[in-house]
């Protein structure tokens, strides 16, 4: 069944979820590895349907100084591509993954669209979709995408696709996919105050059992 988030959705952080511990990495790519040009594509990509420029450190467009080598989703031929990775990945049912990534807006005043997930089957058609519009002056944010896979697959493709045809996208980087598993065993911290409350509850009842007690013997 087709997943689709919206970006309120989709951007919460798995680490405020106490339940939840990542598990092992699946893929992870910070692009830092690559030669910085334009319209080119990274080498653990392919891109299709346009273009997207590897620019960062040492390059006239370092936007954001301090982030290595980053992705600009809307390439120098005025036609933003989409990028896909290149070998398959292996997906198991009933799983539940997270994929994340770090996006920032274009830094060239335009207001600018991805649209990101996991294709199961590697036909073109996402099975689990998010989108995110940024303003052109965000910084680096970290998004989180959380989705449990129905059946196995070993053919499953992370995409992401920019919006624009100006040569002015937004900018991509530090992208992984890991799963996720639940917490065996609660944290010390979670324990301690959940036994401060039900305390808390116990003491607020025997006060009111009191109280009650109390009137009564004064009516009497």
């Amino acid at each position: 069944m087709k997943t689709t988030l919206t970006a309120t959705a989709i951007a919460f952080v798995l680490c405020v979820a106490p339940g939840l511990a990542l598990a092992g990495v699946i893929f992870t790519d910070d692009f830092n590895g690559e030669t910085p040009g334009l319209n080119l594509a990274p080498s653990q990509w392919t891109v299709s349907g346009g273009t997207v420029d590897i620019i960062g450190v040492g390059t006239v467009f370092d936007f954001l100084p301090g982030n290595g080598y980053y992705i600009d989703l809307d390439g120098s031929t005025g036609d933003a591509g989409r990028i896909t990775t290149a070998t398959p990945l292996s997906l198991a049912a009933g799983i539940t993954h997270n994929l994340s990534f770090t996006l920032a807006g274009s830094q060239r005043g335009d207001i600018n669209t991805v649209t990101f997930g996991v294709d199961y089957n590697s036909d073109s058609i996402l099975d689990v979709i998010g989108t995110l519009t940024l303003p052109s002056g965000q910084g680096f944010t970290t998004f989180n995408l959380a989705f449990t896979p129905g059946s196995s697959t070993t053919n499953a493709r992370i995409v992401f696709g920019g919006s624009g045809g100006d040569n002015v996208g937004l900018l991509l980087d530090n992208v992984s996919l890991s799963t996720v598993t639940p917490n065996a065993v609660p944290e010390p911290r979670s324990t301690a105050l959940l036994s401060l409350a039900f305390a808390g509850m116990w003491l607020t009842r025997r006060r009111n059992e009191t109280d009650s007690r109390f009137q009564a013997a004064k009516l009497n």
